[in-house]
């Protein structure tokens, strides 16, 4: 007969699955508990945590770019183009 562990067993487990750096976070900037707090709950800041980080490093990888004077090819998309288009048909000079 299966055994299902109790909810704060998995919330111990969960937060023995995810990275140190998120654990902290999780526990000390947003105030989480296992004590207190639900799997739901723990996961919800978690993935919160994972987008500010992709988010941050996005910004960080542009920052030096352009720092160093290295520039990313703008890809310009079907929109702006005939955007452009339409705006100088418009605006004749």
């Amino acid at each position: 007969m299966a055994i299902y562990p109790d909810e704060f067993t998995i919330r111990e487990t969960f937060l023995d699955g995810i990275p140190a750096e998120m654990r902290r976070a999780l526990i000390r900037d947003d105030n989480l508990s296992p004590e207190v707090n639900t799997v739901t709950e723990f996961l919800a800041y978690a993935i919160r945590y994972e987008q500010s980080a992709r988010t941050a490093t996005h910004y960080d990888q542009r920052s030096s770019r352009r720092a160093t004077g290295q520039r990313q090819p703008v890809k310009v998309g079907t929109f702006l183009a005939k955007r452009s288009e339409m705006e100088q048909n418009h605006n004749p000079r």
